[in-house]
């Protein structure tokens, strides 16, 4: 038995997320298709993050079990050669049987792009929020080391989230870098609720308009969701970057693909 590791990015645009969904197209699903007809096998992935519709991601970590003997890069190029164009699979390394992508990851990182232009560019629609209204960048960096630490971000929680998932989480940086028109905004942290970070962005983005205070913004995230004054940026701008792992756990045999 092998346990294989994956790093994978995605256009998440024309997706339905990343978990499995009869019927519906999505990453895991694509994935796991494709997988299945290079290994002759069933195939069952474990990812780190479940990405939402429409975000996308440039290292989202996956792993699975395998009873097949292929080597590495021929199952890298079959991968990539079964599924769709908006996936591609950079790495494929053999990992200690007990690694588990979704259970052992200790951070993650994500980067929300915006557009702030008044007209937009089409080439950048599918991963940049194009936000024609003035913003004030400085508050919103004010605002930035507000949304960091380990605190209880219950007024971030959305009505459609996981009803039982905990609240308090450890946010370990929000960092913010403007290119000419385009916003970043980097966030990383341990784990996220449900739409949690795209939150985050629209308490920045609230702030950067002014419609909150940047010292009301602790009261705002540890007050009652129901009375939420900040919306939830769209998908189309977040990426996943990047998954961590402690040495120990993530420690890969020398076996490795790239694409």
């Amino acid at each position: 038995m092998r346990n294989i590791r994956l790093i994978i990015g995605y256009d998440g645009t024309s997706f339905h997320g990343w978990q499995f969904q009869p019927g519906t197209r999505t990453v895991e699903g694509e994935l796991v298709a494709g997988l299945s007809r290079v290994l002759r096998e069933p195939v069952k992935l474990l990812a780190a993050s479940r990405t939402d519709s429409g975000v996308h991601a440039r290292g989202q970590a996956a792993n699975f079990m395998t009873e097949s003997s292929i080597d590495l890069l021929h199952l890298l190029r079959g991968a990539n050669s079964t599924t769709p164009y908006d996936i591609a699979v950079f790495n494929a390394a053999e990992a200690p049987l007990d690694f588990h992508s979704t259970r052992d990851a200790i951070g993650k990182h994500y980067r929300y792009c915006m557009r702030l232009a008044d007209m937009d560019e089409p080439i950048a629609r599918r991963t940049h929020w194009w936000y024609r209204y003035q913003l004030d960048v400085d508050a919103m960096r004010a605002a930035a080391p507000l949304l960091t630490g380990t605190r209880d971000f219950r007024g971030l929680k959305v009505k459609s989230g996981r009803p039982n998932e905990s609240t308090v989480r450890t946010v370990t940086d929000v960092a913010l870098s403007q290119d000419g028109a385009d916003l970043m905004i980097d966030i990383r942290g341990k784990g996220f609720m449900y739409k949690q970070v795209r939150s985050m962005v629209g308490m920045l983005v609230a702030a950067g308009r002014g419609r909150v205070r940047v010292a009301d913004i602790p009261a705002l995230l540890a007050g009652d969701p129901a009375q939420r004054r900040t919306e939830v940026a769209p998908p189309h701008g977040l990426t996943l970057m990047e998954v961590f792992y402690a040495p120990q756990s993530s420690a890969m045999h020398e076996e490795t693909a790239d694409n």
